[in-house]
Order: structure tokens, then sequence, then C-alpha cells
């Protein structure tokens, strides 16, 4: 074999490798996670919440493996008003945020999933004293 054709053949062979590499490398790892799977526990601290206090915010994902590179909000609804509050991952695929709730009862509050090409949204009541 001539050094000519090992070169090419070589040549091929790393071109081969890099694209396997960077496909396997692009590909999201939530691809095969079926949307229908994740679930998500919403809770407060203090628990119950009470009007016009800070509480801690948190949802805790179940059906998925997530970490910091994930991003989450939650939609506490008010009637037609909406408002969004980003959550930080705490780890153990958990986020959390502060939060005031200013209306007793129960709340809506839609949590909002972004992970890679995924979005999942789940809609949870939170109680409120």
């Amino acid at each position: 074999m001539s050094n000519t054709i090992k070169v090419r053949t070589g040549t091929i062979l790393l071109a081969v490798l890099m694209m396997i590499a960077i496909a396997g490398c692009s590909s999201s790892s939530q691809a095969s996670v079926d949307p229908a799977s994740v679930d998500v526990v919403v809770a407060t601290n203090p628990s119950p919440a009470s009007t016009n206090e800070e509480v801690k915010l948190s949802g805790l994902f179940s059906g998925i493996e997530l970490d910091k590179s994930a991003t989450v909000s939650f939609e506490i609804r008010n009637g037609d008003q909406s408002e969004f509050v980003d959550a930080a991952y705490i780890g153990d695929n958990t986020f959390e945020s502060a939060y005031t709730f200013t209306r007793s009862g129960i709340n809506e509050v839609f949590i909002h999933l972004y992970s890679g090409d995924l979005h999942v949204t789940k809609k949870k009541p939170v109680e409120i004293q």
C-alpha cells in the first residue's frame, strides 16, 4: 500500500470518528424522555404557607434526570394575571425560588421546565392560608 493511500485512509477514518464524536456530544440526553412521564411535586417552606409572607417554593422533578443546565420557572396565576418567577437548581432534581403569595386559598402554579429541546409544563395547586 502506498503512503498516499495510507494517509487518505487515515484521514477518512479520522473524519468519520470526529463526526461520530460530534454527533454524540450534540445529541440531547432528554430526547428519549417522554414528557408525560415527567412529574413535579411542589412544596412550600414553611408549610402551610401564609399570605404576605415570603416562602421557599420548590419543585422536585421525577421521570427525568436534571442538572444546572435545565431552567425552571414558576408561573403563579391570579385570575387572568400571571407572574413568572425563575427558580434555581439546588441539586437532586430540585429547583427553588422565593415568593410571596398575596391571595389565600388554592393558588394555581404552573411549573415550566426547559431542558435541551424539551419543554414540559405541569399545573399544581398550592394552598395558602
